[in-house]
């Protein structure tokens, strides 16, 4: 059992993954230590799109690890690229693409964030 103020060492490959609507995401924290923030990895192939979503009470940081990309945040276009950090909002509708090279992304939030809580999928 992992209680919520205790150490949390994830060495890499040992967390637990998921797929989302078809991207791969690497949680890095367990569950039930994330009181104040969730923590990600999100891995996108080339030619895969993040579909449009917003959460109506959790802000984002991203920080691009490596790879290519573009995010699109409230009808915005970014060009992603490693080294771009950025914020999104509670309520910013946001949706990456790749082209022909992968993306890797650090996705954290708070308050917490998960696929069943505060994740609002649009079209």
């Amino acid at each position: 059992m992992v209680k919520k103020n205790q150490i949390i060492f994830v060495e890499p490959g040992k967390g637990e993954s998921f797929t989302l609507k078809g991207i791969q995401i690497d949680q890095l924290l367990p569950r039930e230590t994330c009181k104040q923030f969730s923590a990600y990895l999100v891995r996108m192939e080339p030619f895969q799109t993040k579909k449009p979503s917003y959460h109506k009470n959790g802000e984002e940081l991203y920080y691009v690890i490596s790879g290519f990309g573009k995010a699109i945040l409230d009808g915005n276009n970014y060009e992603l690229k490693e080294g771009c950090f950025f914020r999104v909002p509670p309520g910013t509708v946001h949706e990456f693409l790749t082209d022909e090279q992968s993306l890797c992304l650090l996705n954290l939030h708070s308050p917490p964030v998960f696929s069943d809580k505060d994740t609002y999928f649009v079209k």
